[in-house]
């Protein structure tokens, strides 16, 4: 039942809690129930508060007793105490951003009257200061208490001021930014790769981008005053060439009608070069921009471009060279001479006889006798679909309806990361621990010889050369681990695709074609319909689509 002071009912509890009772033969301890939702007495607490306020008890009663959450009185020894006041504990939460209080109620006397003191709110605010909390404490809180008291239960009493996070600059781009111009798939299952659609127009004026500034944090501070730092923001900017604008308020708007495309990270606008064929009338091509060949380009030419080149015939067996995307209509036709290498995207309707370097993606509708790599992923679809003869090679993916031949041409594809990128990985993280093991050794030395030091403590000579030369170790080895966690960082973005790098076939793969999922091969040695292929611990595995 909960006591009554001043004449006044104090509120009923919801958390079970205690009271010690002060008779003339001894001192007593009542218990009282939760109600409603109300928390059962946790043992410990009881024992924590008996033990803190040096009252004797035998353990085993008063902790059998208080995990019946009944209401109940025990006798739990014959000391004839002093009046005990109310009391306050507190605790800090992990991240120190509260205090959270927790209330015991004062001793009754022997009539059931109250016999010790209540808080008041000027004690309870002297007693969060004299434990170090610096940070105002929560006064609607304090009242809170003291106008309902409940005991046995947490009340934040004071909060830190947390940190408000900046945010990173960013930018906004007002075109499409995809580099990969994907040919249109019609209903019947064939591909349109005259549907290309790769040309990004803008006008002169159009907004092209903005520049989103960052925004600074701002810091706070935990319940014992210490300052906690708001995350550092990067700001972001705009780059670009010529034949845009950037206005002062970071507003990019085109100069001109063109094409407008975003090659890392830069923006290019500029009129499209458009010629009717690349041969003996135009000689090699060298454009700072995107081209268009309405018809060919002809054996034994060059051409270099900073863009993109979409041609709406074929390319025959030349050398090829776009920042971008290169898109071909018709096909390529290499006759073992041709070489087309893309920052991006290479799409064509065929590729035979030729050799093609991607940074992106490759595909087509049949690829024969041809040495082709894609940084991402080569998709051969279509009515025909097949890869035959030659090499593949592609970062994450190979798709195609047909691999192999029936005549047993030599075809060989492969996906995955290279095995000794994998190596320099493991040997950076092995270096890393080692460094981070052995600056856990010597850094601590450092800091007490700093910490002497300040003390006013002298050194001998010999000493403190040997701590300046400790701290230049120190230092390479950290300027060394950061190098190392930069390098990583690159290679884990070459990892990304890894764990699904695979061979799908969505035809027939034939007998004697060679498959290799990162440093594992098989050869096959009969026909696989339907399947992918993906590396199991050391070995190539065939499983179902």
């Amino acid at each position: 039942m909960p006591f009554k002071t001043g004449g006044d009912s104090m509120a009923e509890n919801g958390n079970a809690y205690f009271q010690l009772i002060l008779k003339p033969d001894g001192t007593y301890l009542h218990f009282i129930p939760a109600t409603g939702d109300g928390e059962p007495l946790n043992p410990r607490e009881v024992e924590d508060y008996l033990s803190l306020k040096r009252i004797f008890f035998d353990r085993i009663t008063v902790l059998s007793e208080a995990q019946k959450n009944e209401d109940s009185t025990i006798k739990i020894n014959t000391e004839v105490l002093k009046p005990v006041d109310e009391f306050m504990q507190f605790t800090v939460s992990d991240d120190m951003m509260e205090v959270i209080c927790r209330f015991y109620p004062p001793s009754l006397s022997n009539e059931g009257q109250v016999s010790g003191g209540f808080m008041t709110e000027d004690e309870i605010k002297n007693d969060l200061k004299y434990n170090q909390i610096t940070v105002d404490p929560d006064i609607d809180g304090i009242n809170s208490f003291i106008k309902n008291k409940k005991y046995c239960t947490d009340y934040i009493l004071a909060r830190g001021i947390p940190v408000t996070p900046g945010k990173d600059g960013y930018v906004e781009y007002f075109f499409d930014t995809d580099p990969v111009a994907r040919p249109k798939k019609n209903e019947d299952g064939t591909v349109d790769f005259h549907a290309l659609n790769s040309v990004r127009a803008c006008k002169e004026g159009q907004v092209l981008a903005k520049l989103h500034k960052e925004v600074p944090g701002s810091p706070g501070k935990n319940v014992f005053g210490e300052a906690m730092m708001a995350n550092s923001v990067k700001p972001a900017v705009i780059k670009h060439s010529k034949g845009s604008t950037l206005s002062e308020d970071g507003v990019l708007t085109a100069d001109t009608n063109g094409h407008v495309s975003l090659t890392d990270g830069m923006v290019f606008v500029s009129s499209v070069l458009e010629l009717a064929n690349v041969d003996v009338s135009t000689g090699d091509i060298d454009y700072d921009g995107n081209l268009l060949v309405d018809g060919n380009i002809t054996t034994g030419y060059k051409v270099k471009v900073t863009g993109d080149i979409e041609v709406r015939g074929v390319i025959e067996a030349a050398e090829i060279t776009a920042g971008g995307q290169v898109t071909v209509a018709k096909g390529i036709n290499g006759m073992e001479k041709g070489r087309i290498t893309a920052g991006h995207s290479v799409i064509a309707k065929y590729i035979n006889s030729a050799e093609v370097v991607s940074g992106g993606l490759i595909q087509s509708e049949l690829v024969l006798n041809s040495k082709i790599s894609a940084k991402d992923s080569i998709i051969v679809e279509g009515r025909k679909g097949f890869i035959t003869g030659g090499v593949a090679r592609a970062g994450s993916k190979i798709e195609a309806k047909t691999i192999g031949s029936e005549l047993g041409a030599p075809t060989s594809v492969e996906v995955g990361i290279d095995p000794a990128l994998k190596a320099r990985r493991a040997k950076l993280i092995k270096d890393n621990e080692e460094i981070r093991a052995a600056l856990a050794r010597t850094e601590p030395v450092l800091l007490a010889t700093v910490d002497r030091l300040k003390r006013g403590d002298k050194l001998p000579p010999e000493q403190l050369k040997k701590m300046q030369e400790l701290n230049k170790v120190i230092q390479t080895q950290k300027g060394t681990l950061q190098n190392n966690m930069e390098e990583l960082a690159q290679i884990e973005l070459s990892f990304d695709n890894e764990t699904i790098s695979e061979v799908v076939v969505l035809g027939i793969a034939y007998a004697g074609t060679r498959i290799t999922v990162s440093d594992a091969n098989l050869t096959l040695k009969k026909d696989y319909q339907y399947c992918r292929f993906r590396r199991e611990g050391a070995d190539v595995r065939m499983l179902g689509i």
